[in-house]
């Protein structure tokens, strides 16, 4: 959080140029399944250095980033929506889309829920999933999301205009 790096992040490696062409972009989407009640590991790492670069602990300056642009968070996970203030996700994607909004603006979460896991559910032992509900799930929601996802994408493009 020194003057010469006020906005940046100072640790190099691979994700430095990803930071740099973020940075530069016109909008960003970024996306991750969610593994044991979490993002994965490198949705967490990318977010935090994203975010961590623009963190002032200045009360005259509270955002670092001078160059707003429309973010779409997109997440899958085998939990129902039904489910998600149940087991914490609605929380959890709240928490996200909150920061990323406070560092960037605009931002749309969609979370496609109730993943379809592997294609042959007989050839597995999993007798906690109702294998027609998730297959009636994932022909007749899914394509909606992918609708959805295009029109998040669509509206982010007007915003670049």
């Amino acid at each position: 959080k020194t003057e010469n790096y006020l906005g940046k992040c100072i640790h190099k490696d691979g994700l430095t140029e990803v930071l740099e062409k973020i940075r530069n972009a016109d909008g960003l989407i970024i996306g991750s399944p969610i593994y044991i009640g979490e993002a994965t590991a490198s949705f967490r790492a990318l977010y935090e250095r994203l975010i961590f670069q623009y963190v002032t602990y200045k009360t005259e300056v509270t955002n670092y980033n001078e160059h707003k642009i429309p973010v779409a968070l997109i997440f899958t996970c085998g939990v129902a929506e039904s489910a998600f203030s149940q087991v914490g996700y609605d929380k959890i994607f709240d928490v996200y889309k909150t920061a990323v909004e406070k560092k960037f603006g605009d931002v749309s979460v969609l979370v496609s829920d109730y993943a379809w896991q592997v294609n042959d559910y007989e050839n597995w032992n999993w007798t906690t999933f109702d294998i027609k509900s998730k297959k009636a799930h994932r022909e007749n929601v899914f394509p909606k999301d992918l609708e959805k996802a295009f029109e998040i994408g669509k509206n982010m493009v007007k915003m670049g205009d």
